[in-house]
């Protein structure tokens, strides 16, 4: 009997602790440096004796024999990374550093002691941009139209992206059908995409190829690129604004000298001629 009641005090001890913070950013830009946050709490009348506690790494939508270990402390003994890209912070918080798609996967912490553990866990996707989304254009013999033009052959790319990608076609705004082509590498994804369209549907409107990833909704301006089409077959950039569409204040200042200097390039003859008269 009384060895049971041992075994309940134990398990019930070992209920009185819980984890007290726990952070995994959900997207992070591939290079960049990702927080992990991981602190327990106990009772005042616990103590962390036998405690351990371990960050752990699977693939995502990996099996349990892929998960590895890369970090651990047990208490009264220094803490161990294990993935050279790991800096020990504070407590058990880590840094991930300069990080690249290979380490997108599930993370986990681990706290433990002898008979009871707890563990919470979440998703980090490191994405990449690769080359940015790159959009030319061509001309080719004229389709089943309305108009006798040579049409418009339209081509957009982005190459060594990460997650898995989409590129969409917009004409003015307005989503246009297209032909994709995904090729997948060992760690990210070359995304190739082009569309027809009629002379009169491109010349002098806006085309724009934007990069998407279906496991995220995250925008940037190396994401998007807009350009007009005139019929001489010159395009024109349009720069990409994501944020705030208010004009810099130098830009500002800028305008105001071009004025002034316009005035002064129409003025100084005028002001020539009268002094010569004078003479």
């Amino acid at each position: 009997m009384w060895r049971f009641g041992l075994i309940l005090l134990l398990v019930t001890a070992s209920k009185q602790f819980s984890l007290s913070e726990f952070e995994v950013p959900d997207y992070m830009k591939a290079g960049g440096d990702v927080p992990l946050k991981c602190g327990y709490e106990l009772k005042s009348n616990e103590s962390d004796k036998g405690f351990f506690v371990k960050w752990w790494w699977s693939p995502m939508n990996g099996s349990s024999e892929e998960r590895s270990l890369i970090y651990q402390r047990i208490v009264g003994h220094p803490p161990d990374a294990l993935r050279h890209n790991i800096e020990i912070v504070q407590d058990d918080d880590i840094l991930l550093r300069n990080v690249t798609v290979k380490d997108s996967g599930v993370y986990e912490c681990e706290v433990s002691n002898i008979v009871d553990e707890v563990r919470q866990y979440e998703p980090l996707i490191v994405f990449s941009e690769g080359t940015g989304v790159e959009l030319e254009f061509s001309t080719v013999e004229d389709g089943p139209d309305t108009d006798d033009d040579e049409d418009v052959f339209v081509t957009c790319e982005a190459l060594g992206v990460a997650p898995y990608p989409d590129l969409t076609f917009t004409v003015d705004g307005e989503a246009v059908n297209a032909t994709d082509l995904v090729i997948e590498s060992e760690d990210s994804y070359d995304i190739y995409s082009n569309v027809t369209l009629s002379s009169d549907l491109a010349s002098g409107h806006e085309i724009s190829c934007l990069l998407t990833f279906s496991t995220l909704n995250i925008s940037d301006v190396a994401f998007l690129v807009t350009q007009v089409y005139n019929e001489a077959g010159f395009t024109t950039e349009i720069p990409t604004e994501m944020a705030s569409t208010e004009a810099p204040e130098n830009v500002e200042n800028n305008s105001k000298g071009d004025i002034c200097c316009s005035w002064l390039l129409v003025a100084m003859p005028l002001i020539s001629s009268y002094f010569m008269y004078l003479i």
